[in-house]
Formats: C-alpha cells, structure tokens, sequence
C-alpha cells in the first residue's frame, strides 16, 4: 500500500494563486501528510506564503525560470528540491490539476508516468516518442536521480529550443511567441535523450484543453480545471490597483 510518506508532490505557480489553492485542497483531502514542495515561479505575492502555511507546503519563493533564457534551470529546480529528502514517487501536478482519491498503483522501475500524447493539439503532428502531458508527471524508480546526475538540463543546448526539445511546430511557437519553454516536451526530449520510459498510468486523466468532470471521473488525478474569472466589485478593482501602484 503507498503511503503519504512514500510521496512529493510538486506544485508551481505564477500569478494562479486561486488555482493554487484549489489543488492544494483537493491535495491535502487526499493525502493529509504527504511531502508537498509549493514553488512561485517568480511571483513575489504574498500569498503564496500563505498557501504553504494553511496546507503545510515547503514553500520556495523562487526566481522566474519559465523564459527560454534560463534552458533546464525550472525543471532542474524541481530535481533538486525533491533531491534534498528523496521520497520513492515525485508527482509534478499543475494548479489548475485535482486529486481525487488516492493512487491504487505507480511504477517501481526507472521511468517517468502520466497521460501519453502521441500528436499535437494545434498542428496535429504525431509524435515518434511519446509525450507526457504536463497536467499530472509522475518519476519513479530512480529517475529523478538518473535526469539529475546527467547534467542533462545544465546542457547550453537547451538555450536553441528548435534544435533541442521544440521539435514540432507548436513548441517552436511557443518559444518563439511566448519566449516560454515546455516543461513536458523538455521532459520528453530528456528521456528521449537517456533513454528512460515514458509509460500511461490508468489512474492519471490530464488533455491539454477542455474541461474534465469536477469529480474526476474515477480517476486519481485529472487536468485541467480551470476556474472562471473572478467578479470584481468597483471597490475590489480600486484597492487592486491601488495595491499596484505601490509596489511599482
């Protein structure tokens, strides 16, 4: 049976506080004690010290790693937290993510789990390797240590995104557009790259648009569900930018 302890969950942020919280929630109705490492992404609100405090998360309130500029230093970042008390599951979960209930199996042998995508969503290229999507990312085995100890995502190639990991139109415009690298297809060159697995768990439902059933459908986790705007009174927007304005 898996424990709590057995388990890190890793959260990252950006100006998706709301969202957060929601998967912090949903998180911590599952699994009271598990390891959960919460990461702002750059976003120096304080309200991300206050998610970590109500859902007892290791809060690290980091730089903006997301830009293309910074290569593999996001997903080195993650690496390296889970590294400093190793657990024998690393679970990369998206605020916009919900866990449902717990997880029944996981891997024991080196590979990376989730949800395989074998063609894009935009141009609709299939895939000669699969794709994780990056809702639900689950490491097993010592796959954490075996990316880590490659010094795979320290590699300077990762700052020319076309000759690496965006090999396929939509992951080059996003690079190109957005000036934003992708976790997944990172991801997924990496083990392309080492040789590591990456295999379907049946537990885990994550797609990369559309919406999923609020109660998972049966599944342990699933992505995405996104929350509608919030409605902001006259005096609410007032305060906000206010706010704003003195921090500026």
């Amino acid at each position: 049976m898996i424990q709590d302890r057995d388990l890190t969950f890793y959260v990252q942020g950006y100006r998706d506080a709301r969202q957060a919280k929601r998967a912090l929630a949903s998180l911590r109705s599952v699994y009271p004690s598990a390891r959960t490492l919460l990461v702002s992404d750059g976003d120096p609100s304080t309200v991300w010290r206050r998610l970590a405090s109500r859902f007892r998360a290791e809060l690290t309130m980091g730089e903006r790693l997301y830009p293309v500029r910074n290569g593999g230093r996001m997903i080195q970042r993650m690496l390296d937290l889970h590294l400093a008390e190793p657990t024998r599951w690393l679970v990369k979960i998206d605020t916009d993510s919900r866990v449902h209930r717990a997880f029944g199996e996981l891997p024991e042998t080196d590979c990376l789990f989730g949800t395989p995508e074998w063609k894009t969503t935009n141009k609709v290229e299939s895939l000669d390797f699969p794709n994780l999507q990056g809702g639900c990312v689950g490491f097993a085995g010592d796959a954490v240590r075996r990316i880590s100890d490659s010094g795979i995502l320290e590699s300077e190639s990762l700052l020319d995104p076309p000759a690496t990991y965006a090999d396929v139109e939509d992951i080059r415009r996003r690079a190109a557009d957005l000036g934003l690298i992708s976790f997944d297809f990172m991801l997924r060159w990496v083990c392309r790259e080492l040789g590591l697995p990456m295999v379907a768990h049946p537990e885990i439902d994550t797609r990369y648009c559309g919406m999923q059933p609020p109660d998972g459908g049966g599944y342990a986790i699933t992505h995405p569900h996104k929350l509608p705007p919030p409605i902001w009174s006259p005096r609410r927007l007032r305060d906000s930018l206010r706010r704003r304005l003195r921090r500026s």
